[in-house]
């Protein structure tokens, strides 16, 4: 029964116009939980029998025995949900379990969190691009040119946006601890935020907030994350959060200007340089490959 209704809610995202790739994505997540599911209890998925502890149960079998990645179990809860949220509507379920099982914790021992990959930025950049809504290719603009926090991004003004042909910046008035600044813009963003300003209703008014919603200033931390939780999916990369997003930027950053430590401590806000030495750690990729140069530099065999 429950592989029959899997497919009616693929078809009915498929008529709201979702990807390929989102449908795939989706359907992927559902069928491991059906699959745990019927390895576990012995029978065929049957969403008016799923409880919140069945889903406890499946994001601890991915995390100890099956070692899946954060994103990879993040992405599967996701589509879980939405298949619950449907379910309920379509009265297949009385409740949604996923709404009361807790989501992914990242490892917070973890010295840095990871930056996209050129690759995954450009593949970011062109599903951001091809939906073509003006105000989320601005805000993912923004992000990966200025690598301002998302508490920064939220609090941001019109005002606060100073576009010219050739050249523009970006004024942060409420950064961490009090801290102002002001971040010059590439043309890439400005080009996005002209757009998104030549829409915004308020356009001639600096105070007014920068980023609008459906219903108002967009002011959820969770908005954004959920944006580009939905962009990742449309671009086959694995979830992120804003915070991946700064990192990318200064290490994009450092890439191209080697040993600017000071002048990445001004963009991002930070007072002290040790602030930003975490940008300078080396990845296991790459100690692999300074361990390799090393051993072809000495002869060794």
């Amino acid at each position: 029964m429950g592989k029959e209704q899997i497919e009616e809610w693929i078809e009915d995202l498929e008529r709201q116009g979702k990807s390929p790739h989102t449908l795939n994505a989706y359907r992927r997540g559902v069928e491991h939980f059906a699959k745990w599911n019927r390895t576990t209890y012995g029978e065929e998925f049957d969403p008016s029998k799923v409880i919140p502890r069945d889903v406890r149960d499946w994001l601890a079998f991915q995390q100890t025995m099956e070692k899946a990645k954060p994103a990879t179990i993040s992405l599967r809860r996701v589509a879980l949900g939405r298949f619950f949220r449907w379910a309920v509507k379509q009265g297949i379920a009385r409740t949604n379990p996923v709404e009361e099982s807790p989501s992914i914790r990242w490892d917070r021992n973890s010295r840095k969190p990871k930056a996209l990959s050129e690759q995954d930025v450009r593949k970011l950049l062109r599903a951001v691009h091809a939906e073509a809504n003006l105000r989320d290719i601005a805000m993912v603009e923004v992000l990966l040119g200025t690598g301002v926090r998302v508490s920064e991004l939220l609090a941001l003004k019109v005002g606060d946006v100073e576009v010219k042909q050739r050249s523009g910046s970006l004024t942060v008035r409420r950064g961490k601890m009090a801290n102002f600044r002001r971040i010059p813009l590439t043309a890439p963003v400005r080009k996005a935020l002209q757009e998104y300003l030549e829409t915004h209703p308020e356009d001639d008014n600096p105070d007014a907030p920068l980023w609008l919603g459906q219903r108002g200033p967009l002011s959820d931390r969770s908005a954004v994350s959920r944006m580009l939780q939905k962009y990742a999916l449309r671009a086959g990369i694995d979830f992120f959060g804003p915070h991946t997003l700064r990192h990318t930027f200064a290490t994009r950053y450092l890439q191209a200007n080697p040993g600017d430590l000071r002048g990445l401590a001004s963009l991002l806000g930070h007072a002290s340089l040790a602030t930003v030495m975490v940008y300078t750690e080396p990845s296991e990729e790459e100690l692999a490959k300074r361990m390799e140069r090393v051993e072809a530099g000495s002869g060794m065999v």
